[in-house]
Order: structure tokens, then sequence, then C-alpha cells
């Protein structure tokens, strides 16, 4: 006997990742017939069939009957269908932009699920595993933003979301019933490192923290800028006309995922200097092993 779709929600709020698989295949041809219904035909469908799906991982905790999770499900996809549709009408000269974050998804660090998901995020090959980052976990979620701060077109951000939607919700459904706690872990770590880093930087002192973990070939980028600075001797010189001339770092995020940490924050300039630096940063560091940084890619923007 098939368990009920409210069985299936409480295993799946209690963190069982294969009900949660099966609740997702169970609706699917439904979830897509509304999205058709409510976009017409097009390959934009499926991009919103994934979001619904990504919209269940994350919120799944929150469904007051899970008797009625079909209906649910179902009225997920027509919003988030609705939502793309008032994007393209509001934009009718540019390719339609799938819903933004704030509809689609709430932070999945967040969910009952957190540990599953980070398993199925960090399995995504690396173009695929950043854009979803950028795109799920950070404030640079736009696709011009990511696109900025990842040095690729927006064309190659739209198609590389598109691939990872459909590689995660694949990835999501293999998936045994238990939570890695290897992410959570990876988190702390590098929440402390990088906490200490803007401590140091935040106190003027030299960025030794920094210099410590870069490697010898660590290279620094800024988007906007071909100038690449190589080496921890010449990325802590680059930075220190910064720190002498009293801008400080407002942490907001540390980010964590495999072989990447993204570090959000607002710039504190000093009042002789009022537009020392943009207000808002968002740092790309890529990593050997667990800490050591090879490469930190930093974004400028006014908010």
């Amino acid at each position: 006997m098939e368990p009920s779709d409210g069985d299936l929600v409480l295993a799946a709020q209690r963190g069982d990742a294969q009900s949660l698989a099966v609740l997702l295949m169970r609706h699917r041809a439904a979830m897509h017939a509304v999205a058709a219904a409510v976009m017409g035909a097009g390959p934009d469908v499926e991009d919103v069939v994934q979001d619904a799906s990504l919209v269940a991982i994350t919120d799944i905790g929150r469904i007051r009957d899970p008797s009625l999770a079909r209906a649910w499900l179902t009225g997920t996809t027509r919003n988030l269908a609705r939502a793309w549709l008032r994007r393209r009408e509001a934009l009718p000269t540019q390719l339609a932009d799938i819903p933004s974050p704030n509809e689609v998804e709430r932070r999945i660090e967040e969910a009952v699920l957190h540990d599953w998901v980070w398993e199925a995020i960090s399995g995504l090959s690396a173009p695929l595993h950043d854009v979803v980052v950028l795109r799920y976990f950070t404030m640079a979620a736009s696709y011009d933003a990511i696109a900025a701060a990842l040095g690729i077109p927006v064309g190659t951000v739209r198609s590389r979301l598109h691939d990872a939607r459909a590689s995660l919700v694949s990835r999501l459904r293999e998936l045994e019933a238990t939570a890695a706690d290897d992410h959570c872990r990876l988190t702390l770590a590098r929440g402390r490192l990088f906490a200490a880093i803007i401590s140091e930087y935040n106190r003027g002192d030299e960025p030794t923290l920094l210099a410590s973990a870069l490697t010898d070939d660590a290279r620094l980028t800024v988007t906007g800028s071909d100038e690449q600075l190589v080496g921890p001797a010449a990325i802590t010189r680059g930075l220190s006309g910064d720190i002498e001339a009293g801008v400080r770092l407002n942490l907001l995020r540390v980010v964590a995922g495999a072989g990447l940490t993204v570090v959000e924050g607002t710039f504190c300039n000093p009042a002789d200097a009022p537009d020392h630096c943009p207000p808002f940063t968002t740092q790309i560091y890529r990593h050997r092993g667990e800490e050591q940084v090879v490469s930190l890619h930093l974004a400028y923007s006014r908010g």
C-alpha cells in the first residue's frame, strides 16, 4: 500500500529525503500542468516547476495540513508562474527571469533538511555549484550580480542555473535519508576563519590571518578591473590602502560550500573619505582543502 501524501509530508518533515522525493515525483505532472496553464508552453515552465520543488525542500516544515500537499505544491507553482509572467511583462525587451529568491526560497540553511540539501549542492560541478550558492544563499542573487561576481555572461548564468536545478533535483532523489553533518562543521570552521580575518581588518592590523590562509600562488581579482595580484605579499599590500585609510567592514554573512566561501559585508568609510569604497561587497574565496585560499575575487555594488 502506497503511503498517503500526509504520511510522506510527515516523514519528510522528520528529515526523510526519500519521502520528499516521492512526494515531488507524485505531483510533478500536476505542477507542470499548472505552470503551463499560467505561462503557456515553453522551456521556462520546467524552470518554474523546479523552483517550486526547491520551495518544497525549503518549506516542507511549514505545511500545516499534510493531507493538502498536492494543493500546496500546485498553489506554490501557480504563484511562481504568475511571478514569472509579471517579471516578463515588466521587462518586455529582456529575457524573462525566474522569480526572485524572496519569492522562491527562504534561506535553505534554515530548513529542516539543511544538511541534506547542502550535501546535494556540494555534489554539483564547480560551475553549477557556484551559481547555486550565489543565487540562493547570498544577496548577490540577481542574474546580473552573479554574472559580475563570477565574471561570466548573464546568459551563462541563466543556463547554468537551469542545469543546476535539474541536477540538484535529480541528486536529491538519489540521496539516502540521512543528513550529513560535514556542512555544519565546514560552515562553523569557515565562519570562525573569516570572522577572525575581518576582525583583524577592522582593528587596522596587518592582515596576517588572511596572508597565512593564502597559497603562494593565490590570485586576487576585482570586478571591472584587469589588474591581478598574485601571492600573499602582493594581495595583502593591495588591501593595505583601505586599512590605512580607516575603512572598516561589517560582516553580514559567510556562506561555505565545497571549495568556495562567499563573504558578504558593508563597508564603513572614514568621515574624510565617505566614498572610498562602495557600500556593499561580495567576496568569493576559492579553497584548496578547507582553509587554504587559492583565489579571491572582490565585487562591489551600491546596494
